[in-house]
């Protein structure tokens, strides 16, 4: 029968193309400084506070995501603001700046002391709030589905080994991968895909992963570099999550498929292994390179009864799932088309159902560990970062305040009152920023918890129909 791995990997592939893998616009940046748009509502806010200097404190989080940086901060960075070392002062490289800038706005707003506040922030407010609190306003959590075939019926008597001791991945990258279906790039359904498989199949066998067809463009001038360039991005070994996922975020489709090249090089690769050795394609078409896919195919699996090479077709015309069932009989291995998996799953009478192993390690599919906390991490990162901005701007406002006193620009009692809104200020924007790291933190929460309870369902029902089956 065809093997539990290459049909979850279908499966995923699938469910993908159905817009059932991510919930998420993006994905969370791995960099405490990248940047996120801000929505319509921030931007319209933005506007206002560009054309209303006077804004003494955001009341929302989109209105503090569109606050405009200082005139004179507009160059800070997020790291310098976040630092623990700013003290109350204004910074001796903008100082003079600073005053001249502020004595025309000191004496046009007399007694009023948010006039002069308003005046104070347009020209040393942050800069981070945009990136940092955009980021967070904009975030949503999107972890991979986990894989969960149904019972199906049973093709043959064939069997091998679920999980080989190399499993080897090699993923298609080439410019049909950039074409949508149904809303979301082949590309990213095949990544997530291939990020929940590794996930899967990491847990007993040692991986490699292989990209090919992602070398420059399709173009004709392109062809002999992008059909020559096939990248072992994850060397065979065992399987570590971040840096396997990090290897499949970094592939890009762009050029040409070199699928022959991309067996030959797996076979020269390992050629010094003896064991058990599965060859994984995720491929959406068909050989463009000149080279013979079915004849290296052949050669992988030749004087080796453990070695086979299993095809995922993901959405492919007639032409090419005709050369890759080829490739894949020639392998010793088997065929999917991704969107033939609802056949697969219909008009049961003999079912094949997950082992108890394979129930075992669904465990593995939940986000509960190294990805929620990763997400935490980034969120907890990014409101830090914010919060501390806050505190460097309020010291920065105090600062400027103390040298308009010493300056004879403005009284004791205008610079008490500018203190005042300045502490006001700090503490409504780490308000804001409070709830908006504990929405996120749950929006994670809970979305572990779907993903949970759909395991747990998936393993009731299975459990289930194992004890009617006797298996």
């Amino acid at each position: 029968m065809k093997p539990l791995l290459i049909t979850l990997l279908a499966a995923a592939l699938l469910a993908g193309c159905s817009g059932g893998t991510a919930d998420s616009p993006e994905p969370v940046p791995d960099e405490a400084a990248g940047s996120a748009p801000v929505s319509d509502k921030a931007d319209k806010t933005k506007e206002e506070a560009v054309s209303s200097p006077a804004i003494l404190q955001a009341e929302t989080a989109d209105e503090l995501a569109a606050l405009p940086p200082g005139e004179l901060t507009a160059d800070f960075t997020i790291e310098g603001e976040a630092s623990t070392w700013n003290g109350r002062e204004v910074p001796e490289t903008i100082r003079d700046a600073f005053l001249d800038s502020v004595k025309p706005a000191a004496e046009a707003a007399g007694d009023d002391p948010d006039a002069l506040f308003g005046a104070i922030a347009g020209t040393l407010g942050t800069p981070s709030y945009s990136e940092l609190v955009g980021w967070l306003a904009e975030y949503e959590p999107a972890f991979d589905e986990p894989l969960l075939p149904e019972p199906h019926e049973i093709e043959s008597e064939k069997t091998r080994t679920a999980f080989p001791e190399k499993a080897v991945i090699l993923l298609d990258a080439s410019s049909s991968m950039l074409l949508e279906a149904d809303g979301q790039l082949k590309m990213e359904t095949a990544k997530s895909a291939v990020r929940s498989f590794g996930r899967t199949i990491g847990q007993k066998s040692d991986v490699a992963l292989y990209a090919y067809g992602h070398a420059r463009t399709q173009n004709e001038a392109d062809k002999a570099l992008s059909c020559g360039t096939i990248e072992d991005i994850y060397p065979s070994g065992k399987y570590d999550a971040e840096t396997f996922n990090t290897a499949v975020d970094g592939v890009q489709a762009a050029g040409w498929t070199p699928l022959a090249g991309a067996i030959r090089q797996a076979r020269e690769d390992l050629s010094q292994h003896e064991g058990n050795i599965t060859v994984y394609v995720v491929s959406d078409g068909a050989e463009t390179c000149g080279g013979d896919p079915v004849k290296e195919a052949a050669a992988f699996v030749k004087d080796h009864p453990g070695r086979h090479v299993d095809i995922i077709g993901f959405q492919v015309d007639a032409e090419a799932e005709s050369q890759l069932k080829a490739v894949a009989d020639a392998g010793n291995g088997n065929y999917l088309g991704a969107d033939s998996l609802e056949e697969m799953t219909g008009g049961m009478t003999e079912y094949w159902l997950p082992s108890d192993l394979d129930l075992s390690l669904l465990v593995y599919q939940s986000p509960n560990g190294w990805e929620s906390s990763t997400a935490l991490h980034r969120i907890s990162e990014r409101a830090t970062l914010a919060k501390r901005a806050a505190t460097s701007e309020k010291y920065r406002f105090m600062g400027a305040a103390d040298l308009m006193l010493e300056k004879g620009l403005i009284d004791e009692a205008m610079r008490d009152a500018l203190n005042d809104r300045s502490t006001a200020r700090e503490e409504a924007h780490r308000l804001i920023l409070d709830g908006l790291e504990e929405e996120k933190r749950n929006a994670v929460n809970s979305e572990v918890e779907r993903i949970d309870a759909k395991i747990d369902d998936y393993r009731t029902r299975m459990e289930a129909l194992k004890k009617e089956q006797g298996s």
